[in-house]
C-alpha cells in the first residue's frame, strides 16, 4: 500500500493503492492478478480524525470529521482477476497492515468486505473479486503530511 498525504488549509489529502497480493491455494490452484488498486481518493480531515471507508462496490463512507473532496483521485475498490478451477470455495483472510510515514507516523489499513461476499463457489474459470477497505487517520497533530508506505498482503485460501 503506497499512501501519500499533502497538508491543505482545509486538512488532508491521500491516495492510496494496493501494491501486494499473496495467494495460499489450500487444494485448488489459484493464480490472481491486480485489475485496479484500492484508493481512498482525495479527502480532508479535522482536529478529530476518523475513517474512510470504499465498499467493495466503491462507495465511500467517513466516521469523525473526515470529508471526501470529490476531486483528483477518485475512491475505487481493489479490482482482482481470479483464475481458479470451477467450484472451488474461495475464502479471504481479512487483514489489518501499518502504513509508516517519512517521520515515524503510522496509519491503520483494514481490508474487508467483498464482492462476491466471501466464502463463495467459483461459476466461471476466472472470476472478478471487488475488495474495500478502512483507512484510520489519526488527529492531525498525529499524523505528518507525506508519503505512506507499507505492504498489503490479501490471502485467498481455496479448496474444492
Amino acid at each position: 500500500m503506497c499512501m501519500h498525504f499533502v497538508q491543505h488549509p482545509a486538512g488532508w489529502a491521500v491516495t492510496g493503492i494496493l501494491c501486494l497480493l499473496h495467494c495460499l491455494p489450500a487444494v485448488a490452484q489459484v493464480t490472481p492478478t491486480i485489475v485496479q488498486q484500492l484508493s481512498f481518493g482525495t479527502f480532508s480531515t479535522g482536529q478529530s480524525g476518523g475513517t474512510i471507508t470504499v465498499n467493495a462496490d466503491g462507495v465511500t463512507t467517513t466516521t469523525g470529521d473526515v470529508i471526501p473532496i470529490g476531486k483528483g483521485t477518485m475512491a475505487s475498490p481493489a479490482v482482482i482477476e481470479l483464475e481458479a478451477p470451477v467450484g472451488s470455495r474461495i475464502a479471504i483472510l481479512e487483514t489489518n497492515s501499518l502504513l509508516k510515514g517519512g517521520k515515524g507516523n503510522t496509519l491503520s489499513l483494514r481490508i474487508k468486505s467483498s464482492d462476491p461476499a466471501m466464502p463463495f463457489i467459483t461459476k466461471t474459470p476466472r472470476t472478478s473479486i471487488h475488495i474495500g477497505g478502512t483507512l484510520t487517520i489519526n488527529k492531525p497533530g498525529q499524523t505528518a503530511s507525506g508519503n505512506y508506505n507499507g505492504q498489503v498482503f490479501i490471502t485467498f485460501l481455496a479448496g474444492e
